[in-house]
C-alpha cells in the first residue's frame, strides 16, 4: 500500500521486491548466487518488472558487491521503464535483515519502517495470502526482532530514517502521506490519488486469532508493542470474551 502511494509520483520509481540484502550469505558465495537466480519469488518479480533472466545474469555477472548489484538492477530497471532520471527506492520488508550493510552501502539513502499491530500482522502471517508461516511463536517473531533491529540501529539514522504506523496511515491518510512527503522532499499532491482507496485497519485478528494465539503474541512482543502504543493485553481480554460468548 505505502509503495503504492509513493508510486504515483511521477519522479519516483520502484521495481517488485528485490530481496538482495535479504539473506546472511555473503555475495558472491555459491548459495548466494544460487538464491538470487534461482528463487521463485524472486524470479517472478524480474518477469513482472520486465528483466529478461539473460539481462539479470549478465548484471549479476558485472556485480561484485549487493551493493553493485542493486543499483546495476535498479538501472535496468529504469531503462525498461523509460526513467532513467527517476529517484529510485526499494520495498523489500526483509531489507530489515541487510538494514546494517544497507546504512554503509547507501551513506545518502533515506528509510521509511512502517509498523502495524503486531496481532495484525501475525493473522496475516498465519493466514498465509503473501507469505506463510508454521507456528505464531514464528508470526510474532517476524514482528518483534524486526522491530528489535531496527530500533537497535535507529539512533545512526535518526535524521535519514521516518517511521509510521499504519494505522494512523490508514486512519489519517492525508495528514501522514504530507509528513512522509516532508520527509522525502516531496510533493503531497500526487500521492493523494492513491489515497482515495485507503480504508482503516480492520482488526481481522479478532476473527483469525484465539485467546492462547493472542497470548502467545503478547508474551513475545509486548514490551516492543506497548513501545508503539498497542495494547495487547486489552487484545488478550477481548478475544478471550469474544470466545466465552461465541461457545
Amino acid at each position: 500500500m505505502l509503495r503504492d502511494i509513493l508510486r504515483a509520483d511521477a519522479n519516483l520509481v520502484c521495481p517488485e521486491e528485490t530481496h538482495y540484502y535479504r539473506w546472511g550469505e555473503p555475495f558472491g558465495t555459491n548459495q548466494y548466487m544460487n538464491t538470487v537466480t534461482k528463487n521463485a519469488v524472486i524470479r517472478k518479480h524480474r518477469s513482472m518488472d520486465g528483466i529478461e533472466d539473460d539481462v539479470f545474469t549478465d548484471l549479476l555477472r558485472r556485480a561484485r558487491s549487493r551493493k553493485a548489484l542493486l543499483i546495476r538492477y535498479m538501472e535496468a530497471f529504469r531503462q525498461k521503464k523509460r526513467a532513467a532520471d527517476r529517484r529510485w527506492f526499494d520495498k523489500t520488508p526483509q531489507n530489515i535483515y541487510g538494514l546494517p550493510l544497507l546504512m554503509h552501502d547507501f551513506p545518502e539513502a533515506s528509510f521509511i519502517h512502517i509498523v502495524r499491530n503486531p496481532l495484525n500482522v501475525s493473522a496475516s502471517l498465519l493466514v498465509g495470502k503473501v507469505m506463510a508461516v508454521s507456528s505464531v511463536v514464528a508470526a510474532a517473531n517476524y514482528w518483534n526482532e524486526a522491530v528489535a533491529i531496527f530500533n537497535t540501529l535507529r539512533p545512526l539514522i535518526a535524521e535519514r530514517s521516518f517511521e509510521i504506523r499504519y494505522e494512523d496511515l490508514t486512519s489519517r491518510p492525508v495528514e501522514e502521506a504530507g509528513k512522509l512527503a516532508d520527509f522525502l522532499g516531496i510533493s503531497v499532491a500526487p500521492l493523494t490519488t492513491k489515497l482515495k482507496s485507503v480504508h482503516p485497519e480492520r482488526d481481522q485478528y479478532h476473527q483469525m486469532l484465539t485467546a492462547a494465539d493472542v497470548d502467545i503474541i503478547s508474551d513475545v512482543c509486548g514490551t516492543w508493542a506497548e513501545h508503539y502504543g498497542y495494547d495487547l493485553s486489552a487484545a488478550t481480554e477481548s478475544s478471550a470474551a469474544q470466545q466465552e460468548a461465541a461457545s
